[in-house]
């Protein structure tokens, strides 16, 4: 008995040489394969474009949609706000440059402005923004909500808590709620 013992050889198959014409396609498959490579086109160009949730740039003026609270242990509740301010050609970054509080039973005033800020996919955002009223300072990021794509917008700020940055005998925080109309000249 032999301690060899003998395999069959593995078998090759031919393969088709690079330069034989392959079957031509059908009308379905050539018009999928069209239909692909616009749909990706398309795909490409929506993708480097600028960005679909995104403001008109310019000035705007966003004015108080009811009452503002201001709650410190004690409400303030306001019945005018006015905030103006511009979107940067981004169509997101915004800069706040003025702004007005009034009918708030107690003087309020805004200030360190500039205020920065933003509106993105359905967000508001004012950051470093800042109001004193009886000897008590606070400061803090607003994030709000809108729905839309561009003005006119109508942002909810609700319960935002702001820090108290400087005074005596204030609480350490305050909340904000309010709601504005954003309109663009």
């Amino acid at each position: 008995m032999s301690q060899w013992t003998s395999h069959p050889t593995p078998r090759v198959q031919a393969r088709r040489p690079p330069f034989e014409m392959r079957p031509p396609l059908s009308r379905t498959t050539k018009f999928a394969a069209i239909a692909t490579a616009a749909a990706a086109a398309t795909a490409t160009v929506a993708l480097s474009a600028s960005p679909a949730l995104a403001v008109t740039p310019g000035t705007f003026t966003a004015n108080l949609n009811g009452t503002m609270t201001i709650n410190a242990g004690v409400t303030a509740t306001c019945t005018s706000s006015t905030l103006k301010g511009s979107v940067a050609s981004n169509g997101t970054s915004a800069s706040y440059t003025s702004a007005t509080a009034g009918g708030c039973g107690v003087t309020v005033t805004p200030s360190g402005l500039p205020w920065s800020g933003s509106f993105s996919g359905g967000v508001a955002k004012i950051n470093s923004f800042k109001m004193s009223a009886i000897g008590c300072t606070y400061s803090g990021n607003l994030t709000g909500s809108y729905t839309g794509t561009n003005f006119p917008l109508t942002v909810s700020f609700v319960n935002q808590t702001v820090t108290k940055t400087s005074g005596l005998l204030c609480p350490s925080s305050a909340t904000v709620t309010a709601k504005y109309n954003y309109t663009q000249p």
